[in-house]
């Protein structure tokens, strides 16, 4: 980076993002205030909310950056600390508000809904497990011992189709919306659908129109003609690199200003970025140095401490062939010159050049976990076995951490569901109940000591499995029709190009695709425990059963002898051994069929094999378990080892994780591998990671985040975080400063096998 970047950075990293230098807590409430009209649908509301934060948001043009504007405010007055004065003060400066108005309005806005769900329309209270004939839902995470926790309503998460956005501009866009609308009769019934989507539409276009007109005219005033024929690129699309970088950054802005930022990522940059590129590049308009400047510049934009808004770069293209491109090693490039930590993927195709691949090494080696890999011979055929159209499918792109999706197309509910397969199998062992409460938590069997065969235990637990799936299922099918009739998706739904053709919002049937990406928790402990059982109480008769379950509900006081049996009893999962990753293996497949099974055309459950950091959160409720596991200790991060069990090797880790069916996870598999840097010491270093990963690739490894890290530097990173805490590290399916990162989890990292060989 310059120096004007290195300025602008710190600037930024002050405030913890772009956002305003002065941020007006009331902007939003206003903004929703003048939004509200009675004649106004809930989709038209949110639209119009974005549309009059535009208008009223304060702008500034900052020399200093060469892409203008920033983000607006994703608050509401309410819940933000201060006196009703101070409130009222910052209303002043927005125009003639009343802070007694704004709240009326609020809450008859809550009545009205209220009114609604009381008539039967949407029993939302179904989200809090209150809702009288229908299933109540578990606690939530680290309050209790759930075994699943479903969601169905999912804001953000997203990944919008920008390309259609740099073609036609929100003013094109707009033109597209008018002409659909126009071509339904007035008196027909598709009329009425779209037009309430339609106008939501047109109305997130006007803001976009609105807010880049003002930011060139902020530019023109200071005199920079050039950052002003940029932003005027919202009115008709993007005709060079500059103007695509600048409106790519102000329909993010757009997006986000309706649904956060949290993972609401961008895609397949380098395919978005090349055309233009390549026009800049032919007409000597743009170096290539100058389009890493420009990728820097965006990344300097894009700063957020947590970054999961997720960039993607190669694969192939929609006949298959490989799509690696110059703008793919200008984007590498520019994040090892940028330096800071963000959410970079790169999607590996078949045959990817040695070159390239060392690219990518240079900048894992530097440790942080970045860039993360995907392999296209297992996802491709994931997607397309589950009724994405081939070519769609050669154009998935990560969201956030690492959940698929195609982008522009697609509303695959993001992690909609959580489902801990450790503790339906420790509910099995004690006959359905709850060891800790004694609660009837599923349907009442006979405990460990009334089940006689191996054969017993897994017909037991697979129903179980079965019995509480269904019911997260249903719940998240039922979050889906709340937010389909209280959660509309406006700005998501804007860069959806189907969307605009069917008039439909996404939530109601406006993308091509729809599912449900189910997160599967625990397959490796459940595998370990399951080996510990099949290996040495049905097998060899080494284990009492009743001793065991005494022992379990002790969390092993009074039977350490009998815990080290357990551990080393059974060679665990993650140590290339054929009957534990087989049983692993088996978990997951099973698991994927049974969510096959369960699918229907336009409402799929696709399987994700991860756990973010919920591994922690929820083997916090799992009591100590056959595998020799103490209760409360985190669960293994994804398809990763259980931490510190994996002690044959890399390539034994490998080996097992190989065996997963990776090429079945329509949701994206995962797997967090970490590395102690002396693996990589000398000349040839990132040669021999190339060898390590073309390997893991051919082997038919999914997706693979690297970490390379001593124990040694992260106990001395949390023993003085002030000092030695700015060490990047990939934790769950994001990467982040160590000293950012909540204790638990911390410890959780250090525990992990740091592999030497």
């Amino acid at each position: 980076m310059n120096s004007r970047q290195q300025a602008l950075l710190q600037k930024i990293k002050e405030k913890g993002g772009s956002f305003p230098d002065n941020p007006n807590p009331m902007l939003r409430d206003a903004a929703r205030f003048l939004a509200t009209r009675p004649e106004r649908s809930l989709s038209q509301i949110r639209a119009m909310t974005v549309y009059e934060s535009a208008k009223l948001m304060p702008l500034t043009f900052d020399s200093a950056s060469r892409l203008a504007g920033d983000h607006f405010n994703h608050f509401f007055g309410d819940d933000l600390p201060g006196d009703d004065a101070e409130k009222q003060r910052n209303l002043d400066k927005l125009g003639s508000f009343r802070l007694a108005e704004l709240r009326e309005a609020a809450e008859l806005q809550q009545k009205n809904r209220c009114v609604a769900i009381a008539a039967g329309e949407c029993p939302t209270e179904t989200l809090s497990g209150k809702a009288g004939g229908w299933p109540a839902l578990p606690p939530a995470p680290g309050k209790a011992a759930p075994v699943y926790n479903p969601g169905g309503w999912i804001e953000n998460h997203s990944v919008r189709d920008y390309a259609f956005l740099l073609k036609h501009g929100f003013g094109g866009i707009r033109k597209l919306a008018e002409r659909r609308l126009a071509n339904s009769p007035l008196h027909s019934c598709d009329h009425v659908r779209a037009e309430n989507f339609l106008r939501s539409a047109m109305a997130l276009c006007d803001a976009g129109v609105l807010f880049g007109r003002r930011l060139a005219e902020l530019a023109r005033l200071a005199g920079d003609s050039e950052v002003a024929r940029n932003c005027l690129a919202v009115e008709t699309g993007a005709k060079t690199f500059p103007e695509a970088v600048q409106l790519l950054w102000i329909g993010h802005i757009i997006a986000c200003a309706d649904d956060g930022i949290n993972a609401n990522s961008i895609g397949r940059l380098d395919q978005i970025l090349q055309p233009y590129y390549e026009h800049d590049l032919e007409h000597g308009l743009i170096t290539r140095e100058e389009a890493v400047e420009w990728m820097i510049e965006l990344a300097i934009k894009l700063y957020l401490p947590y970054d999961v808004q997720a960039i993607t770069l190669g694969g192939v293209d929609a006949d298959g062939n490989s799509a690696l491109c110059e703008m793919s090693r200008i984007i590498l490039e520019s994040t090892a010159r940028f330096g800071e930590i963000r959410d970079l993927s790169v999607r590996i195709p078949p045959h990817a050049p040695d070159d390239f691949l060392e690219q990518c090494a240079e900048l894992v080696l530097k440790g942080g976990g970045i860039p993360f890999f995907f392999n296209d011979d297992c996802f491709i055929p994931a997607l397309a076995n589950r009724g994405i159209a081939l070519e769609d499918a050669r154009n998935y792109a990560p969201i956030g951490c690492v959940e698929l999706t195609i982008p522009g197309k697609a509303n695959s509910h993001a992690v909609s569901g959580w489902f801990s397969l450790l503790r339906v199998l420790e509910l099995t062992l004690f006959g359905g109940r709850d060891p800790k409460t004694g609660e009837q938590i599923l349907p009442e069997t006979p405990d460990l000591t009334g089940i006689g065969s191996w054969d017993e235990l897994l017909r037991l637990f697979r129903r179980n499995v079965e019995h509480m799936a269904s019911l997260m299922v249903y719940h998240c099918r039922r979050g889906e029709l709340n937010q389909r009739l209280f959660g509309p998706l406006p700005a998501f739904s804007l860069l959806t190009p189907s969307c605009i053709e069917r008039g439909r919002d996404i939530t109601d049937g406006g993308a091509i695709y729809n599912w449900h990406s189910i997160c599967l928790l625990g397959v490796p402990d459940t595998a370990d425990s399951l080996a510990v059982l099949k290996q040495q109480l049905f097998e060899s008769h080494q284990l009492s059963a009743a001793t065991l379950l005494e022992a379990l509900k002790n969390n092993f006081a009074g039977y350490e002898t009998l815990r080290e049996q357990l551990l080393a009893g059974s060679r665990k999962y993650g140590n290339g051994c054929d009957e534990t990753d087989r049983i692993a293996a088996d978990l997951s497949r099973e698991f994927i069929a049974l969510m096959d099974r369960w699918s229907e055309k336009d409402n799929r459950l696709f399987v994700h094999l991860f756990s973010f950091y919920n591994n922690v959160y929820f083997g916090e409720g799992v009591g100590a378990m056959p595998d020799g596991r103490h209760a409360g200790e985190p669960l293994a991060y994804s398809l990763s080892p259980h931490q510190g069990r994996d002690k044959e090797g890399v390539t034994m880790l490998l080996r097992s994780l190989a065996k997963q069916p990776h090429r079945e996870a329509g949701g994206a598999s995962a797997a967090i591998i970490d590395l102690h840097p002396s693996l990589f010491e000398g000349e040839n270093g990132v040669k021999r990671f190339v060898a390590l990963l073309k390997s893991a690739l051919a082997m038919g490894v999914g997706q693979m985040q690297w970490n390379v890290v001593s124990a040694e530097r992260l106990e001395q990173a949390k023993r003085d975080p002030e000092h030695y805490g700015n060490i990047p590290v990939r934790v769950a399916g994001y990467s982040q400063l160590f000293k950012l990162i909540p204790s638990e989890i911390q410890d959780h990292l250090i525990a992990r096998t740091k592999h030497r060989a």
